[in-house]
Formats: C-alpha cells, sequence, structure tokens
C-alpha cells in the first residue's frame, strides 16, 4: 500500500485511538512527492533545516500526517488547513472535523496519535547514554527525583528516558508546551503497573482524567501516548502497511479494528 496514494477511509469511533509507527529509512517515497502536499509555510520551513536529516523528518512527518488525516475526514491531503494554539500544537482549521492529533519522532521513528473528539498526546524517544541525567531531572516533581535517585546506576539512563517520555506525552496531549513547569505535576511508574499521574498542581481533576500507555515501537526506542479515560481502544499499526502491531489498551472484546 502506498501511503501517498492509497484512497481508502480510516473509520474513527469515538474512544478509539490510533496509533501509527513509520520507519524514516524505509520510506522509499520520492521527496519531491512529499514536498506536494505540503503547503508554502511548510515548504519554506522545510527549506530553513540546517542538516538535511532534519528536512526530510519534518516533510515526512508532515506529508504522512496530512495523508492520515485526509483518510480521516476524506479532504485531499493538500487541501488540509492547520491552526496552532499559543503554545504551538496544531489543530484542524479545514476541513471541519472533530479529529485530533498529534506527532512524535525520535531518530528513524515517526509516531503519528489521532483520536476524534478528544485531546491526545504523543511522545517517542531513542535510548541513549546520558551523561548527568539528574541536570534535567532536577526540575522533576520531588517524588519522581527520589525514585530516580534510588534506583541501581545501571537502571537511571532508562528510568530518566522513561519518566521523560511519559512527562511529554502528557504535556502534548494537555496542549500546553513548555508553559507548564515539570515539577508541576508527578508521574508514578511502580513496576508491573501502567504509569500514573498521582498529582497536577494546576489542575486536581486532571490525573483522573488521562491514561498513559507505553509502546516500543522499535529497538530501543520507547514511546508513551496519552489518552482520555474514557478511551476504549488503542491500536499502533504500520503506515506503510497498515497492520496492527500491538493493542495498547482494549476494554471491547473480540474488537476488530476499523
Amino acid at each position: 500500500m502506498n501511503p501517498m496514494t492509497s484512497p481508502s477511509p480510516i473509520e474513527l469511533h469515538a474512544g478509539t485511538v490510533h496509533l501509527w509507527y513509520t520507519s524514516v529509512a524505509q520510506t522509499g517515497i520520492p521527496f519531491d512527492d512529499l514536498l506536494s502536499v505540503l503547503d508554502e509555510e511548510e515548504r519554506d520551513r522545510a527549506a530553513r533545516f540546517h542538516f538535511e536529516r532534519d528536512r526530510k523528518l519534518f516533510v515526512l512527518g508532515r506529508a504522512f500526517l496530512r495523508c492520515l488525516l485526509a483518510r480521516y475526514t476524506g479532504a485531499h491531503p493538500a487541501r488540509i488547513r492547520f491552526k496552532q494554539n499559543q503554545y504551538g500544537k496544531l489543530f484542524l482549521e479545514y476541513p471541519v472535523s472533530s479529529v485530533q492529533f498529534n506527532v512524535a519522532h525520535s531518530g528513524d521513528c515517526i509516531i503519528h496519535a489521532v483520536a476524534r473528539g478528544t485531546g491526545v498526546g504523543v511522545d517517542v524517544e531513542t535510548f541513549r547514554d546520558f551523561e548527568e541525567p539528574e541536570t534535567i531531572s532536577s526540575y522533576f516533581a520531588p517524588g519522581e527525583q527520589a525514585w530516580l535517585l534510588a534506583m541501581d546506576s545501571h537502571e537511571v539512563n532508562a528510568g530518566f528516558f522513561t519518566l521523560w517520555t511519559c512527562k511529554e506525552a502528557y504535556i502534548k496531549a494537555l496542549g500546553l508546551g513548555l508553559s507548564k513547569p515539570l515539577d508541576s505535576f508527578e508521574i508514578s511508574l511502580a513496576k508491573s503497573r501502567e504509569p500514573k499521574i498521582l498529582f497536577d498542581s494546576d489542575d486536581n481533576t486532571l490525573p483522573n482524567s488521562w491514561r498513559l500507555l507505553l509502546f516500543e515501537p522499535g529497538r530501543n526506542v520507547l514511546g508513551c501516548v496519552a489518552v482520555d479515560i474514557a478511551s476504549k481502544v488503542v491500536e499502533l499499526r504500520d503506515y506503510g502497511s497498515g497492520v496492527l502491531l500491538e493493542r495498547l489498551f482494549s476494554e471491547v472484546r473480540d474488537h476488530s479494528a476499523q
């Protein structure tokens, strides 16, 4: 299936969240074809990237986002228009739709998250050696800092990136960007349980409104998606083939993906 030309619509019911995984290295679509669905502002932005890899990552992510949203909304990819809130989070301006989305990328991996009628946030990180995680984790909530300090030295790196990915996904779901302090909320990563938001000092109702789900789209790559607590199905699929890679969460027995 060519993800740039496939006309097949995707049905998305309320309560279902779709995640789409793309490997940059496995994408063989000509660059000009990707550019053709971008608008003028997006092409200008792409041209300003200093490194070719960053340019390709942006163009691929935005072109595939347009093609995905076209299949959810029925609009032509090139006619889709975006707007953003004051913190930079994108929303659909045209066509008018209840579909919401979020995008994350790291290394060779791009993840698109799509939901209907509710916000969604996704982050993905490639594990790498981080010499001084305490430099950034000092901005975390006190309980998170204590959790990291109590870890064995060989576990700290993975613990830091897991916590960071969860916090980023939550902030992106709220659409607040870097305006939300990292120590204004705390996430628990107790073993054998899904991540849990313990508190949010800005709004004490938020921890009970969101579910955090971890997933591994590739080797040494970790993702987290923040979904509305009412979500019943969360699925990860391969963008190029449409193949179901993982069902992260389901409250629906014998559910068949739409």
